[in-house]
């Protein structure tokens, strides 16, 4: 078992049973709790959360006659550890194409994402959702964490996305000409183990025209197939989707989560909070762009990038304010996305946006866990696994 020191960016073994002294602790209902306390652990989940003068004279004559071990953890606050809920782990944030064609070689792949993983788990992050690819090396990251075969954080994978056939996505899964193509084999991906269900509604946005958008690729009756189709097995679906069309598209058709979503608009949010739909606005891919600059995009193309991310930033915000579920998720292995580093960017971007610091801290565990469907994960309390904390230096 491992727990996080985050800005140590190192991990550390730790026992199934053990007790050690933090210097406090944060959860998303209390904030920070700048009070030394005294934490005990078994079988791997926490049992006691003591204020540490509550108990300070007894451990000490415990410790005095050996009869008690204590970790120092007093420079440290205790608290949730992040969870990236949109990633790529087959992607590496350098060269796109080169990375496809590094798919081909499955032990170079499964070398690099042992790295990420424990990347992501040094940084604090002790859950990722994955959003796919089609050779399915995010299911197998899954797999081997289960199987204790690698040290990294909680993998949530979709395995394989929904296209349609010929459109954008092909990277990322199968496409089909028809929904009944896809209704007629649904049991390859609702039937083997996915976590979630990802579906391509729309292509990418464009880096040289404002407003323009790749193909929605479903209507909304074939979209909503899918949905109810997935939510018959008990899946959620998390949808790709930007520009005006493919948002009210995907909305219409019920699905739980909205990826991207460049160009939503003040009734894409209403209607959100109304139906429950979570946003994931993924900034990194398009902010990272201008935050660390590189010769691969004109001034022009610079300039569209800077406006669809104003508008973006200021969308997040008012989402915030409606009430509109929000998960922070980046997009991780797309171009200056790196794996790991990339959530902390995120989490600048949303403030950024204008949402409060804690608020923020909240999103990047309790409300990313939620969307995850990680019930253990996203909040500290007596049941909660020691895997899912991370002990980090908050300000006050």
């Amino acid at each position: 078992m491992y727990i996080s020191l985050s800005d140590e960016k190192r991990i550390r073994e730790i026992p199934e049973q053990g007790a050690a002294i933090i210097g406090g602790y944060w959860t998303p209902e209390k904030g920070k709790i700048a009070e030394a306390h005294y934490l005990q652990w078994d079988k791997g989940k926490v049992n006691a959360l003591i204020p540490w003068p509550v108990v300070q004279g007894r451990l000490k004559e415990a410790e005095e006659t050996g009869e008690a071990s204590l970790f120092q953890w007093d420079a440290y606050t205790l608290m949730p550890g992040f969870i990236d809920v949109h990633v790529h782990l087959a992607l590496d944030s350098i060269d796109f194409y080169q990375c496809l064609e590094n798919w081909r070689d499955s032990a170079y792949m499964e070398t690099s994402i042992q790295e990420y993983l424990k990347t992501y788990l040094s940084l604090g992050i002790v859950g990722i959702r994955d959003g796919s690819d089609l050779p399915g090396y995010g299911w197998l990251a899954k797999k081997r964490l289960e199987n204790g075969e690698w040290i990294g954080p909680k993998v949530v994978a979709v395995r394989e996305g929904i296209g349609r056939q010929g459109m954008y996505g092909r990277f990322l899964g199968r496409g089909f000409a028809r929904v009944e193509d896809w209704l007629d084999i649904q049991e390859d991906f609702l039937c083997q183990g996915a976590d979630q269900l990802k579906v391509l509604e729309t292509g990418i946005i464009s880096f040289s025209e404002y407003g323009k958008v790749g193909a929605v690729q479903w209507s909304v009756e074939e979209l909503g197939k899918i949905v109810k189709a997935a939510h018959a097995h008990g899946l959620l679906v998390m949808v790709h989707a930007s520009g005006v069309e493919g948002i009210t598209k995907a909305i219409a058709a019920g699905v739980d989560s909205i990826e991207h979503g460049y160009y939503m608009n003040s009734e894409h949010l209403r209607e959100m909070k109304a139906r429950c739909i979570t946003w994931v606005p993924t900034v990194a891919p398009i902010g990272n762009l201008l935050k660390y600059p590189s010769d691969r995009y004109s001034a022009k193309e610079l300039g569209v990038l800077a406006q669809i991310l104003q508008g973006h930033l200021r969308t997040i915000k008012e989402a915030y304010e409606l009430g509109v579920s929000l998960g922070i998720g980046t997009d991780a292995g797309a171009y200056r996305v790196p794996h790991g580093d990339s959530f902390y960017d995120e989490m600048e971007w949303f403030k950024e946006a204008g949402i409060p610091e804690r608020e923020v801290l909240r999103l990047a565990t309790q409300e990313n866990a939620r969307i995850c469907g990680l019930a253990d994960y996203g909040k500290l309390e007596t049941g909660t696994p020691m895997s899912s904390l991370q002990l980090k230096t908050l300000n006050d």
